[in-house]
């Protein structure tokens, strides 16, 4: 039988008031008791300066709604709203145990982690901008993408962001953290509800390979979420720690809109490895942008850079160009707040269409330039994660062979590695090579005799290989030439299974 409203506040009536008088539910402190999928939310109005004291309050009321029969899980939270010009109530007690990124450290000497134009921010030593965040077993770095406002393609960037990481060798994975406008699951094409595995964590579904979780599974598209904000961080806790996310390099959140409560209080809570600013070119995204970027640097953490959306339109019958919304605003920002500018993204009707459809055009047109942009996009942003946490490799030399057919790559470190031109092609990190799922991967044969064209470096990143076959679209970064350097053997063993086992050969 399906839990009802009735039965939880029954429940609760059994917990008693703040001062031991009365119950929770008489004295009109239970509210938005939300029940789906036999999992209940619902909040407890508590006066803002006891919200500590109180926490054993909440505890007890998720304890005895448990008992309920059918309950899968209950989440409680405390809304503790405080009296007009007054502080909140966890404003002031300091994090303890808080691991600072080097980028971070660097700016906090010079004085710098501030307002988002080089100034020392009002109260950045303050407690408040300290951040008490704990890890996430299995996920290596977390990237919050963010804008200022909606309406600026945040979204459609943040899951092709993530399928860049995808293509560039990464095991990656995105949550959708706006509760009140869900995107991932239409960008993904994905629908259902998430499973629970046999120690009580949902099991995220996966679009193109990409593991991902959002509000959107758990609520019918339809259907409005009506919660006040401490019911969405609670949430947004467990889409982030009770899931089984399993073993991650990245794990991208996609941020709502704005620089509210929520958006705060994820920052400070998640150990974000970075954030990535979204905007349009025009004065009036920019503005909004520059506030999210401040909003980041506030609470230390690093901004690894600022994507121009929407940057300019080719017309697909003329070929004239357009800037609709101006051209080069958002580059101009970063130059002028000093944080790095990852790139610009076209407005183009393949990207929308796909989008709309469920088919990201990073996974479903890998040879296109739209996602060739992503995938460098990716590989710009994996550079600054690495530099942030103090963790990048360093740029190698890399000299062709005279035939042609080999690359030796030496690293500052005195590690050298010879990779043939065969190895290199057919262990392409390319997303037509790898694909996004198993199924989608192709295993290449007849490239025994293939050579190499032509090195194009990517900033400082990477390299893109063009072989005589014409194939030019994988970003071979430092790292992944140095895993094929490490692993070589292993993985042209994997290879030649591969071909055996598909009935095909070298050429």
């Amino acid at each position: 039988m399906a839990v009802s409203k009735a039965q939880v506040l029954d429940q609760l009536k059994r917990i008693k008031g703040p001062d031991r008088a009365g119950n929770i539910v008489d004295l009109g402190l239970v509210s938005e008791i939300l029940i789906k999928d036999a999992r209940v939310y619902f909040a407890i109005t508590v006066p803002s300066e006891r919200a500590e004291e109180l926490e054993v309050l909440r505890q007890a009321a998720e304890k005895v709604v448990k008992e309920i029969a059918g309950v899968a899980g209950v989440t409680a939270v405390l809304t503790a709203e405080a009296r007009p010009g007054e502080a909140h109530p966890t404003a002031g007690k300091a994090a303890s145990n808080v691991t600072e990124h080097p980028r971070v450290r660097e700016a906090r000497a010079r004085g710098t982690a501030g307002d988002g134009a080089g100034r020392p921010a009002q109260g950045a030593s303050q407690p408040q901008g300290q951040r008490q965040a704990q890890d996430i077993p299995g996920v290596r770095y977390i990237i919050a993408v963010a804008s200022g406002k909606g309406g600026v393609g945040k979204s459609t960037t943040a899951v092709n962001l993530a399928l860049g990481f995808q293509s560039i060798g990464l095991k990656a994975g995105i949550m959708d953290a706006d509760v009140y406008g869900p995107s991932q699951p239409r960008l993904l094409g994905l629908s259902g509800r998430p499973t629970v595995t046999a120690d009580n964590k949902l099991r995220p579904l996966e679009g193109y390979g990409l593991k991902c979780m959002s509000m959107g599974f758990m609520v019918d598209e339809g259907t409005p979420v009506v919660w006040r904000g401490p019911m969405v961080v609670q949430a947004l806790n467990q889409m982030l720690r009770e899931v089984d996310w399993g073993e991650l390099d990245v794990l991208v959140i996609d941020m709502p809109p704005g620089t509210g409560d929520v958006q705060l209080t994820m920052a400070q809570q998640v150990p974000l490895a970075g954030a990535v600013i979204v905007s349009t070119p025009q004065d009036l995204a920019l503005i909004d942008a520059r506030k999210g970027l401040a909003m980041f640097q506030r609470v230390n953490v690093p901004v690894l850079g600022i994507i121009e959306n929407m940057s300019y339109f080719l017309c697909p019958k003329c070929g004239e160009r357009s800037d609709i919304f101006g051209h080069g605003g958002a580059e101009n920002e970063a130059a002028k707040l000093g944080v790095p500018f990852l790139g610009a993204v076209p407005l183009h009707m393949d990207i929308r269409e796909r989008s709309d459809a469920g088919k990201p055009i990073t996974a479903t047109a890998p040879a296109s330039a739209h996602a060739g942009i992503y995938r460098e996009l990716a590989v710009r942003t994996w550079a600054e994660v690495q530099a942030a946490a103090g963790a990048a490799a360093p740029a190698p030399n890399l000299d062709v062979s005279p035939a042609a057919d080999s690359l030796t790559v030496t690293f500052g470190d005195g590690e050298r590695y010879a990779l043939s031109a065969e190895m290199l092609r057919v262990l392409s990190p390319s997303a037509e090579v790898q694909g996004h799922t198993p199924e989608q991967r192709v295993t290449v044969a007849k490239k025994r005799n293939v050579k190499i064209r032509e090195l194009r470096p990517v900033g400082n990143y990477a390299v893109k290989i063009v072989f005589d076959d014409g194939h030019d679209t994988g970003l071979y970064t430092w790292d992944y030439l140095a895993v094929l350097g490490r692993e070589t053997d292993s993985r042209w063993q994997g290879y030649l299974d591969e071909l055996k086992s598909k009935g095909l050969s070298r050429g």
